[in-house]
């Protein structure tokens, strides 16, 4: 059941996931020479890719954590039932109520991200002094605590490991070259209009 759990639930929001990535390669184009770069100083062999070649790759995990922070597929899908009545400052939570988690309202709070509706994904690098950023929740697309997706890692390997490959074999631009990013809830937050482009093989 886990696996098949981990297998379907994670290929729409590792689609999405993808699919944003694409968006802000292309709006911001440098970063692809900056992925590919990592790549090649890393020495990565397209035809086996592994485990350890992934985790060596820090600016692209960096660079995928900043979409999710900007479009993380499960906004409203991460209920937790208070098992006691809290006291938050002059809020009060009562037992038995139903609470989820603002994940945008956190990856857009001043309080954790210096700048945060500039697209920057050096933010999490640890070279870099934002370390607000790094705090245990102030970034979690894939919740956090015993309740977190199960499929947090696969998910990252499978996006990783597919953007690495896209970004070798084609090169590519929107099909429509106005097209702007419109985000909107339907099963998943997710752009209103689909992200369509043309790809140009690089081999």
């Amino acid at each position: 059941d886990n696996f098949i759990t981990v297998f379907l639930a994670g290929m729409d929001t590792t689609g999405h996931l993808l699919g944003l990535s694409i968006y802000y390669l292309w709006k911001y184009p440098e970063y692809v020479a900056r992925i590919k770069d990592e790549a090649a100083r890393n020495g990565i062999n397209y035809d086996n890719i592994t485990i350890e070649d992934l985790s060596s790759l820090k600016f692209l995990e960096a660079f995928l954590k900043e979409v999710l922070r900007w479009g993380t597929p499960t906004i409203n899908m991460m209920p937790r039932e208070a098992k006691n009545t809290h006291q938050l400052a002059d809020l009060t939570i009562l037992k038995g109520t139903i609470v989820n988690v603002g994940i945008n309202a956190i990856g857009f709070n001043e309080l954790y991200f210096d700048q945060p509706y500039e697209f920057r994904p050096e933010r999490f690098l640890e070279e870099k002094d934002d370390k607000r950023s790094r705090l245990p929740f102030a970034h979690i697309p894939f919740s956090a605590g015993p309740r977190h997706c199960i499929g947090k890692y696969l998910a990252m390997i499978e996006a990783k490991s597919i953007l690495l490959t896209f970004l070798k074999r084609f090169s590519f631009t929107m099909t429509n070259p106005n097209y702007k990013l419109t985000m909107g809830t339907r099963f998943l937050y997710e752009p209103v209009d689909p992200v369509e482009i043309d790809l140009t093989p690089l081999e």
